[in-house]
Parts: C-alpha cells; sequence; structure tokens
C-alpha cells in the first residue's frame, strides 16, 4: 500500500515507519522542515516537507495514497484551547477533506483514550462509555473536536479512530523532557498506591494501525492497550528507572496533587513559561486515578493483538 503518515518524526512516527517499510509499504512520510526529513530517509521512507497549518501546500502528494495515518498534533500537558485548535482540530479536518478531495479510501486517526478522563474511576471501560464533564484539559478537548470533525465524514471515507492510552517504549521524548525533574525530585505516588494504570506500548499501537490497514470494515472509534492491568506504582517506577532514574518515594494525596497542579499551570501561563511543568493537572488525573480500559472491540473487529507485553517492553527498555 502507499501511505501517506503526518508526525512522522514523532516518538510514534520513527517507530511506526520501521514497522510499516517491514511490511513492505511504500512510505511517504511529513516533517515539518528540511532537518527533520533525515529520519524517514534513515528508515527508507520519502520525506515529504510540509505544515499541517498549510495543507493546501502539500495536498497533491495525497493524491494515489492508499491511506492517510495521522499521528501529527500539538501534543502539550497545558496550554489555551487556541494553543492546540489550529494543529488538532483545523488542520486535522483540513488534512480529511484533502484526502476524501485527493481520492483517498482510508482515514486513520491515533486520538487518545484520556478523552473520557473525568476525575471518577474508570473500570474496563468500554467505547460507548460517555463521560458527564472532562477533567480539564485543553488538549484532549481539541483531540476530541478533532475526532468530531473526522467522524463527520464517514461517509466519504473508512474511517477509524484509535485511542491509545498512555504510551510507552524507547525513546520517549517526554521522559527526556522530565529528565532533570525527576532526578532532582522523583515522580510521585499520587492517590491510593494500589490503583490500575491503562497503557500501550508503541509496538502495540503500531500492530493495530497494521491491523486497521488490513481492515476492509472496521470504522469508528476503538480503543487500545496492552491489555494486561498493571499498577500504576509498579510501572511508573520500573518505567522511570529503564531510563536510567529512581522514582523515589514521595507520596502525594490526589486533592492536595490537584491544587498544586492547577496553581503551578496557572504561573506557567501568567510567565509564559516554555518548558514542561513536573506536574499538570492532566498527569495527575493519569497517574492519581483508576483507569483501565477494555480493548475486545478492536480484538474481534480489526484483528488487534498486542505483540509485545508489558514485561517485555520494560526489559527492553532496561537492556538498552
Amino acid at each position: 500500500m502507499r501511505l501517506f503518515v503526518t508526525g512522522a518524526s514523532g516518538f510514534v512516527g520513527k517507530s511506526l515507519l520501521e514497522d510499516l517499510l517491514k511490511e513492505g509499504h511504500e512510505v511517504y512520510g511529513l516533517v515539518r522542515e528540511e532537518r527533520m526529513a533525515e529520519f524517514p530517509k534513515e528508515r527508507k521512507a520519502k520525506p515529504v516537507i510540509g505544515d499541517l497549518l498549510a495543507v493546501k501546500h502539500f495536498k497533491n502528494k495525497l493524491y494515489g495514497m492508499d491511506a492517510v495515518i495521522h499521528l501529527g498534533a500539538r501534543i502539550k500537558f497545558v496550554g489555551g484551547l487556541d494553543d492546540f485548535y489550529a494543529i488538532n482540530v483545523a488542520a486535522t479536518s483540513d488534512l480529511i477533506h484533502s484526502a476524501i478531495e485527493e481520492g483517498v479510501k482510508k482515514f486513520i486517526y491515533v486520538s487518545a483514550a484520556a478523552i473520557v478522563l473525568d476525575g471518577n474511576s474508570l473500570i474496563d471501560i468500554t467505547e460507548e462509555y460517555r463521560p458527564g464533564k472532562m477533567i480539564r484539559s485543553n488538549y484532549l478537548k481539541s483531540k476530541l473536536l478533532a475526532e468530531d470533525k473526522i467522524l463527520k465524514r464517514r461517509k466519504e471515507i473508512q474511517v477509524i479512530i484509535l485511542r491509545p492510552p498512555v504510551i510507552w517504549g524507547p525513546d520517549m521524548r517526554i521522559m527526556e523532557a522530565f529528565k532533570s525533574t525527576i532526578r532532582k525530585m522523583g515522580f510521585p505516588t499520587i492517590g491510593d498506591i494500589n490503583h490500575h494504570l491503562a497503557t500501550c506500548h508503541v509496538k502495540n499501537l503500531n500492530a493495530a494501525i497494521l491491523q486497521s490497514l488490513k481492515s476492509k470494515n472496521g470504522e469508528g472509534i476503538y480503543l487500545i492497550s496492552d491489555g494486561e492491568k498493571v499498577q500504576t506504582k509498579k510501572f511508573m517506577s520500573e518505567l522511570i528507572e529503564g531510563y536510567g532514574m529512581e522514582m523515589g518515594n514521595m507520596h502525594m494525596p490526589k486533592k492536595t496533587a490537584l491544587l498544586m497542579a492547577g496553581f503551578l499551570e496557572f504561573i506557567w501561563k501568567v510567565f509564559h513559561i516554555q518548558h514542561e511543568l513536573p506536574i499538570t493537572t492532566l498527569i495527575v488525573h493519569l497517574m492519581g486515578t483508576e483507569f483501565t480500559i477494555n480493548d475486545t472491540k478492536a480484538r474481534k473487529e480489526l484483528g488487534y493483538r498486542n505483540v509485545i507485553s508489558i514485561e517485555q517492553g520494560l526489559r527492553q527498555l532496561q537492556d538498552v
């Protein structure tokens, strides 16, 4: 298949290009700048220089593609809705519109399972779950708005939306961004030390995308996970160790963590701080609340199977 992948130089994009090429696909990877073009080239994919804010400038490259895999997004834990809307919503709308006009038959969008976080414990939720009220996160709000834009075009193009929870694996940029903070302060356990966290190794997300490409009848929203329950504290401790750091023994009640996160986000907004904050409302809700998902729908309809276990993935980090 001829495939067009946005976000080709990102954490997921780099890993996905590798697996798509192994499967024999012809892959075109969108990158923003010339200097980023080396990432697709290294994996023998064809780089396309372009900006999601100006889809019209590379629209012609979509002609002849069998599918668009849309990974590109602004991924930040804090910021106003305007900070996210242009890339995550408007550009997504432009991209699927252009794909339809150029005759593309399939549009695969990687969203986020955390869209459903509402501050309450969520246990084995399915795609049918609708939160009464989302947590305060303009990033997640923008992802939900993007999903709405995509689903409105489902009569014109096959649409598959994948919702992975915490995506992890080697070369996570977020771990690099938080490295200095974790080394100084550790990473707190938030709330109940026994609650669980939904996770998705990047290779398992890739497997779901590969199955989506093969699927003729798959349509709509699919939750994707590692297929295992894991304690948040245990998982985060071993993940952080895999990156050569220590989690430490700090524990924080969820209410206290939310107050601290809210204060830091206020300071971030007032002083226009550029670096990642050590703790945010989204991080607190992710790490401080029971959150597990049921991905049976993807396994039945797409034929998805996880290709790596949590234990294997953590062991690989230790071996790097």
